[in-house]
């Protein structure tokens, strides 16, 4: 019996060791790779990081060099200075570099320090200190092939000279530029590649509407433009708009009636009015004069300046219009007043059309109105009243009727008031014709 017993055990022994060894051939063999510290101190290994990285001498270096704009900081039209961020993606070959990568078990590894050579790009258009793209502590990347990716980022503060003579519809065009330093074109070629906004956060003031790259040979310049144009919406709002509708209360004042004692006070208020606003708004403006004031700051002085016009316009007409009765009319005022009348008898009334019934009997009883003798019509709530004859038929006007100061008065209100309002849309529609 315990011999049974003992070889049951050992044929179960066996049976377990043999199935223990063929779960070891199917499992795969682990490989040893040589450790990534012998594949860095190889690479490296006498290594001079200031010397070019080419076999042969007369061979260049081609640098592949693209921007990735981010986000615009601000923009100091004032200052001339445009804040953004941003990061640069740079790529060469460096062919002292290679190892084979199933030796190491790695195609490509990080570093942080300077273990290999490095193009130096230094900032053409700064605002301030000079910028230098070398040392850092971004992170870059070595391949197998030798390829190298270096990926610098940074705030960039850039010069960029505002011209705002369209404010607040204006387009804005900066540059950031990078030049290579210490290398010509047979030795190392920077070749900007592409400009990108894929990530750009838009700005609240600034809209990105174009981007484009150049390359200046010599000396290398790799060129990143940038065209900007301003959002107006809330200048226009609260800035253009309100001053347009002020400026249109000035024809008004001469529709008041000159007895009523509010010409002149309404006047003033209208222009203190526009001053005071304009005193809030001008720290909105951009205090630049270089290369040209903006139009809109010359248009508010010009709508300041005319208000006041009016305002002498208004003491004016009331001079003449409440002057002393006693005084006779002069030979001038007389002229003035019977010119404006026939001038708006001919902008309201068409050409041979009679004015009213008493014109018409009056030119049944003398014939034609080519018979009429104008020195016996009166004016304006005369016996007779003359309406619409040919301009070649009017010389001038006599009345009998006396034509007082009062009338005048009146006078000067309208053509005060069609210059006025005359000058509002003509100035107003030339500076939008200007914009476009």
């Amino acid at each position: 019996m315990s011999l049974y017993l003992c070889s049951l055990i050992i044929i179960l022994s066996f049976l377990i060791n043999a199935n223990a060894d063929i779960h070891k051939e199917d499992e795969p063999k682990e490989v040893e790779y040589k450790p990534l510290r012998e594949l860095i101190e190889n690479v490296t290994n006498g290594r001079n990081k200031e010397v070019r990285p080419v076999n042969n001498w007369d061979e260049p270096v081609i640098i592949y060099f693209y921007f990735h704009m981010t986000y615009i900081q601000e923009f100091d039209e004032v200052a001339g200075k445009l804040s953004l961020n941003g990061y640069f993606g740079i790529q060469w070959i460096d062919n002292t570099v290679s190892w084979d990568a199933s030796e190491y078990g790695a195609s490509s590894f990080t570093f942080n320090e300077e273990l290999f050579w490095k193009p130096t790009f230094i900032m053409s258009n700064p605002y301030g200190e000079q910028k230098i793209l070398y040392k850092d502590d971004s992170v870059k990347r070595v391949h197998s092939t030798g390829q190298i990716d270096w990926f610098p980022s940074d705030s960039f503060d850039i010069s960029c000279q505002a011209d705002v003579t369209d404010y607040p519809f204006d387009t804005q065009t900066c540059t950031l530029a990078f030049v290579l330093s210490t290398y010509d074109e047979k030795e190392v070629i920077l070749w900007p590649t592409a400009f990108i906004t894929e990530w750009f956060v838009p700005h609240k003031t600034w809209d990105l509407v174009e981007t484009n790259m150049t390359r200046v040979p010599s000396p290398q310049v790799a060129n990143f433009h940038m065209k900007l144009k301003r959002k107006p919406m809330f200048f226009v709002f609260n800035l253009i708009l309100p001053i347009v509708l002020m400026c249109i209360l000035n024809p008004f004042v001469f529709l008041l009636p000159a007895d009523s004692g509010e010409r002149v006070g309404y006047s003033i208020t209208v222009l203190l009015a526009i001053a005071v606003f304009l005193t809030i708004s001008a720290s909105g403006l951009p205090a630049i004069s270089d290369p040209q004031l903006p139009t809109l700051s010359i248009l508010l002085f010009a709508d300041v300046a005319f208000s006041g016009v009016i305002v002498l316009l208004v003491i004016i007409s009331l001079r003449f219009y409440l002057r002393n009765e006693n005084i006779p009319v002069s030979y001038l005022g007389e002229r003035f007043v019977k010119f404006c009348r026939v001038l708006r008898c001919s902008c309201c009334c068409g050409k041979g059309k009679k004015g009213n019934s008493k014109a018409d009997e009056y030119a049944n009883k003398h014939g034609s109105n080519d018979s009429v003798d104008i020195s016996k019509i009166k004016l304006y709530g005369s016996e007779y009243q003359y309406r619409g004859t040919n301009s070649d038929e009017i010389n001038s006007f006599t009345s009998k009727e006396e034509i007082t100061w009062k009338n005048v008065g009146e006078e000067l209100d309208f053509v005060f008031g069609a210059f006025s309002a005359l000058y509002m849309v003509t100035a107003h529609l030339l500076y939008i014709l200007e914009l476009y």
